[in-house]
């Protein structure tokens, strides 16, 4: 069927720049079609993102250990069984993440504990000093996969895979990931892919998965 172009989005070259990506992100709440994101945002966005990783800052730690921790990730379908440990911030603003290739990253500043019906969010390395990470076959895990966290309680929660994406670098909205699915108990697992360039990677990798 033959759709005509409508005059409400404008045409966007094949190498769009960033402004233009996010120009027309927000939506209508009463009709629910594309409006004009506001230039000031779209400015910052910019910033932040020429920014990223260069500007550096004062590292801050994780709280300190409250009443249950995050201690292990087990995902059976893509030979995943780590230790998770808990980190803050680091020099450059951006959540810190774990200095080998085989341990997974919590933040529980911004992160809920399993089984609390919040949001929980892991990080971990594709690859790390030329050795696999322990998500290096993230990107492969089939939608409807289980997985657990282990709690240092000795409780453990069982999350169910909804889905797996690619994201550019430069589109990944964090306040979202960390928020979690909207209504229920979710996690978001996250790593860099993509072919690297000078060592940065152009894509992150998130699965979403929803308690089990």
């Amino acid at each position: 069927m033959f759709i005509p172009r409508t005059r409400s989005l404008p045409l966007v070259d094949q190498s769009p720049s960033l402004a233009s990506q996010l120009r027309y992100l927000g939506r209508d709440g009463l009709t629910g079609q594309p409006v004009r994101i506001d230039d000031r945002f779209i400015a910052s966005v910019e910033k932040d993102f020429a920014e990223y990783g260069k500007v550096e800052r004062e590292a801050v730690p994780p709280p300190p250990v409250g009443a249950d921790d995050v201690i292990r990730l087990r995902i059976p379908a893509i030979g995943v069984d780590a230790v998770v440990a808990r980190y803050g911030v680091d020099a450059f603003g951006r959540l810190d993440v774990p200095a080998d290739a085989a341990t997974v990253g919590w933040h529980p500043a911004f992160s809920d504990i399993p089984g609390q019906d919040g949001a929980c969010f892991l990080a971990a390395h594709v690859s790390w000093a030329g050795r696999a990470g322990v998500f290096a076959m993230l990107s492969s895990l089939p939608v409807d996969s289980v997985l657990d966290v282990a709690l240092a309680s000795g409780a453990v929660v069982a999350y169910r895979v909804t889905s797996v994406f690619d994201y550019p670098l430069e589109t990944i909205d964090m306040g979202a990931l960390l928020m979690g699915r909207e209504g229920m108990e979710s996690l978001s697992l996250m790593t860099c892919s993509g072919p690297p360039n000078e060592g940065e990677f152009p894509l992150r990798t998130v699965a979403l998965a929803v308690r089990q």
